[in-house]
């Protein structure tokens, strides 16, 4: 009996697949019908005939189901009991293996079927064929053997310009650097990674090409075949920005740049000035004495900076003005750890504004003044992140003002919020690798390293060092006697435009003049500061941050401090060291950031 039941949907199965033969009838008239709603990326497939998306589902689905559906009608015929438990094992390992699929799953969806949808017009391929049997995109992209292979049409005579359009598509859809090869032969484009960047380039590996770049585009890296990558403030991205986890090579990368630069200081139409506002106090005063460069550590000494680099922008823009053709040396405002500059600047100013001054320091508009209109004044900004959100940056629209970013040892929420592309690659933990984007261009570098010596010995550029001026104190919360203003009014014509602190004195405001103008007055130097004593025991460090020796103990434990060392049998740290540590590690009970969050 279960043989003949069997027999029967086997024949009524054939029968269904060749009922237009044996009703003497050719295919079936071109109905037009959508596919079902249960069917997998449903609105991938295009209207066609009926039933006609049925080819479009894999054949090797397509013959599971097919001996799935004959196993269980022969089975309920012969053990319906076995039947019914081996449904449910199967089912349960379909459901497992489901869930371990999900990530290629969302590739395909997320990656592979945007990307067919938009190269499918393009190269003018028919409606409703197979995804796979035309576009393979391995799911581990980032490997080095990874091969991305698009079929092409036989009949496809595309212009020099279409196949420059599909490829750069291509490039850009994916993540990496890709190569394409147009194999005509086998009617192919396939890409592949280019060769990786070197895994270490030295000062000395670089030198010729570091003397021969101009103040507009300083080498930052090396490329795939070892290729120089070489930033550009002109054409491409007036203002950088550097987003890279602890220990990624910030201060070194600083280095290269602000070396390249400060060849440049005291040449007609190179560089008029560089101004470093170093929270961190220690990270680049290698620096220290080379003409044209001021170092601020404190914030008093950075808002007097920011001021005056937006005052000179002004004056500028009053230049041209009256002279459109007006050219000017270009001036750099440097911040290292911008994450902690924000948060030392708001203490600062929560410390000495009154109930009717604005919340938010008046500095950080000004910050945001020079990030709108420094480009064709050439007043440039390089900002140093750990992390670059919208808190550190001054807000958001302030952060996309930074046209070129470098990331390194970044998380998932750095990238979504910063690039936001899709898929995201993995961050490399290979020292001194980082990925430069400008606009929707990706390059992977290898960093180059220049210890300060090398960076000191090659900014100077033969040059005697000039007396730097004495460091300054450490930043005081206690409110100075006049505050300084939040708003800065421009210059006016004729003014002086020698108010660039190149005498080694920052520049302050003075209340202004019969007229109302403002008028700037030089502000001595503050008195030198003795060198710091190492903070000695756990106790003397929780007392100097102002914690429980528990908790400090304990928050030790969780986050390691940069830079301890010992002094006998007991732990030692240097006050800098400790307070950006404290500034920085993670608050108990704090929440992160979802992975896709944007701040």
């Amino acid at each position: 009996m279960s043989l003949v039941a069997a027999a029967a949907g086997v024949a009524a199965w054939v029968a269904f697949r060749n009922r237009h033969a044996l009703r003497g009838r050719g295919a079936a008239a071109p109905v037009t019908a959508e596919p079902p709603r249960w069917m997998p990326y449903r609105w991938v497939y295009p209207r066609t005939r009926r039933f006609g998306w049925f080819r479009a589902i894999p054949k090797w689905v397509r013959t599971a189901a097919k001996l799935t559906a004959l196993a269980l009608i022969v089975g309920w015929n012969t053990h319906p009991v076995l039947t019914v438990l081996a449904a449910v094992v199967v089912g349960g390992l379909g459901v497992y293996g489901a869930h371990l699929t999900r990530e290629r799953r969302a590739h395909f969806r997320n990656l592979v079927v945007p990307l067919w949808i938009t190269v499918a017009g393009m190269l003018r391929v028919p409606e409703g064929e197979s995804i796979r049997e035309w576009l393979r995109v391995p799911y581990r992209l980032e490997s080095e053997g990874a091969r991305v292979e698009l079929r092409i049409p036989r009949d496809f005579r595309g212009t020099d310009m279409e196949r420059h359009e599909i490829t750069a598509l291509m490039e850009r859809r994916l993540p990496g650097e890709w190569e394409a090869d147009w194999d005509w032969g086998a009617f192919r484009l396939i890409l592949k990674h280019p060769p990786a960047p070197p895994k270490f380039v030295a000062f000395a590996d670089v030198v010729a090409q570091l003397m021969r770049s101009p103040e507009a585009r300083p080498l930052v890296g090396l490329g795939t075949r070892s290729d120089g990558v070489h930033g550009d403030f002109d054409q491409e991205a007036p203002h950088w920005a550097l987003s890279m986890g602890t220990g990624a090579g910030k201060s070194t990368f600083l280095r290269v740049v602000i070396s390249q630069l400060a060849r440049h200081t005291g040449k007609p139409g190179g560089v008029e000035h560089i101004d470093i506002c170093d929270p961190k106090r220690i990270s680049l005063n290698c620096f220290r004495g080379v003409p044209g460069i001021d170092i601020h550590k404190t914030a008093e000494a950075w808002v007097r900076c920011i001021q005056e680099f937006r005052f000179e922008m002004e004056r500028r823009y009053e230049v041209l003005d009256g002279n459109e053709k007006a050219e000017f040396p270009r001036r750099f405002l440097v911040i290292e750890e911008m994450n902690s500059f924000t948060r030392l600047i708001q203490e600062w100013w929560n410390s000495i504004r009154e109930k009717s001054d604005p919340r938010t320091p008046p500095v950080m508009n000004d910050l945001s003044f020079i990030l709108n209109q420094g480009r064709q004044a050439k007043m440039h900004v390089l900002s140093i992140f750990q992390q670059m959100n919208a808190r550190a940056a001054g807000g958001s629209e302030a952060r996309d003002q930074y046209g070129m970013k470098v990331l390194a040892r970044f998380s998932p929420a750095a990238w979504n919020m910063l690039v936001g592309t899709y898929p995201r690659p993995k961050s490399s933990r290979h020292p001194g690798r980082a990925i430069v984007m400008v606009g929707d261009d990706q390059r992977t570098i290898q960093m180059i390293y220049m210890s300060p010596e090398e960076a000191r010995e090659f900014a100077l550029n033969g040059r005697a060092p000039v007396d730097s001026a004495a460091p300054s104190p450490r930043t005081s919360l206690n409110k100075p006697a006049t505050s300084l203003p939040g708003s800065t009014p421009g210059f006016v014509p004729g003014q002086s435009p020698d108010i660039t602190g190149r005498n080694g004195h920052a520049a302050g405001v003075a209340e202004g003049d019969e007229n109302g103008r403002p008028v700037l007055r030089p502000v001595p130097s503050p008195e030198p500061e003795p060198a710091p004593e190492p903070i000695i025991g756990l106790k003397e460090a929780a007392e100097f941050l102002g914690m429980e020796w528990e908790a400090f103990k304990k928050a030790r434990q969780r986050d390691a401090i940069p830079g301890e060392f010992r002094r006998g049998a007991s732990p030692a740290w240097m006050p800098e060291d400790l307070t950006e540590w404290h500034l920085n590690r993670p608050r108990a009970g704090a929440r992160t950031l979802k992975e896709g969050a944007a701040s």
